[in-house]
C-alpha cells in the first residue's frame, strides 16, 4: 500500500468521525433542547394546574378523583363509539354539501311560487274568506248548526237534486230573470181583459200548468195523468 492511499484512507476516516461527532452533537443539542422543553412544560402546567385548583377552590367545585378516572376510562372504553361518531358527523357533513343546492333551488322554487300565488291574487283571497267566515261564525250560532244537523238528510237530499242539470239550468233561469225583470207601472198595470187574453197564450197556459203540478206536488198531492184540458175550449 502506498503512502498516497494510506493518507487518502487517514482523511476518509477522519471526515467519517467528524460526521459521526457532528451527529453526536446535534443529538445533544436535541436532547438539551428536548429537556428545556420538557422542563419549561412542566413549569407551565404546574402553574396551570394550580390557578385551575385555585380558580375551582374559588368556585366551590370538588374534584373527585375517581370520578376524573371512571370517565376517562369510559372514554377509552368508548373509543371505537367516537370514531363512529366522527365518521356520521363527516358523512352529515357531506351529506350538506351534496343536498345544500337542492335545498337552494327548492327554496328559490317556493319564493317564486309564492310569488306567482300573490300576483294571482290567492292570498289576499284567503284574506278575505277568512273575513267572511269570522262573520259567518258570527252570525251563524250553535242553536242553528244543530239544527241543520237535524235536517241533514233533507239538505242532502237537495244537494243531490242540484246535480241533476236540468234543475240546474232551470234555476239558473229563474235567478237570471228574477235579476233582470223588474216591476214595471206601465208594463204591469194591465186589466183583467188583457190578462184573460194573455191565459190565452200557449206558453202561458203551460207555465201556469207547470206551476200548479209543482204546487200540487210539493204538497204531496197527486196530479191526475189525464189531459185536464181535454175537451175544453182554447
Amino acid at each position: 500500500m502506498t503512502e498516497n492511499n494510506i493518507q487518502e484512507q487517514i482523511a476518509l476516516l477522519n471526515r467519517k468521525i467528524d460526521q459521526v461527532l457532528e451527529n453526536i452533537e446535534q443529538q445533544k443539542r436535541s436532547r438539551e433542547e428536548f429537556d428545556d422543553l420538557i422542563a419549561d412544560l412542566s413549569i407551565v402546567g404546574k402553574d396551570a394546574f394550580r390557578q385551575s385548583v385555585d380558580l375551582l377552590d374559588k368556585s366551590q367545585v370538588e374534584l373527585d378523583h375517581c370520578g376524573l378516572s371512571c370517565i376517562l376510562i369510559k372514554i377509552l372504553q368508548n373509543i371505537d363509539t367516537f370514531h363512529e361518531m366522527l365518521d356520521m358527523m363527516e358523512s352529515a357533513r357531506d351529506f350538506m354539501k351534496d343536498v345544500s343546492p337542492i335545498l337552494h333551488q327548492i327554496g328559490l322554487d317556493t319564493v317564486h311560487k309564492m310569488n306567482e300565488l300573490d300576483r294571482k291574487g290567492y292570498f289576499e283571497y284567503g284574506h278575505q274568506m277568512k273575513i267572511f267566515l269570522d262573520k259567518f261564525i258570527q252570525a251563524f250560532t250553535i242553536d242553528d248548526l244543530l239544527r241543520l244537523q237535524d235536517n241533514l238528510t233533507n239538505l242532502t237530499g237537495i244537494i243531490r237534486n242540484l246535480t241533476d242539470p236540468d234543475l240546474v239550468r232551470s234555476l239558473n233561469n229563474i235567478s237570471r230573470v228574477i235579476g233582470t225583470i223588474k216591476m214595471d207601472d206601465k208594463i204591469d198595470d194591465k186589466s183583467l181583459w188583457k190578462l184573460f187574453l194573455e191565459l190565452r197564450s200557449p206558453e202561458v197556459r203551460k207555465s201556469l200548468s207547470y206551476s200548479l203540478r209543482m204546487l200540487k206536488a210539493m204538497h204531496g198531492t197527486e196530479f191526475p195523468t189525464n189531459n185536464i184540458n181535454a175537451g175544453e175550449p182554447d
